[in-house]
């Protein structure tokens, strides 16, 4: 895997930084991964004329529109 470097501002690493212990992820980098996975799956749907949907416990669903 070839190795790429970025710079966050702190905001934003507190939220990656978050998202890490929430998830259990072993690093930053894989927090942005699985975010990118995310994001990939949501524009295939969105170019094959799906939506992305959350579903809450009570069975209220929010479409979720990511531009």
């Amino acid at each position: 895997m070839a190795a790429t470097s970025f710079s966050f501002d702190p905001k934003i690493l507190k939220v990656i930084d978050k998202l890490q212990g929430d998830m259990h992820a072993g690093s930053r980098s894989e927090v942005l991964r699985r975010a990118i996975t995310l994001l990939k799956i949501s524009k295939n749907a969105e170019k094959e004329g799906a939506e992305l949907v959350i579903k809450t416990k009570d069975g209220k669903e929010q479409r979720i529109v990511i531009s």
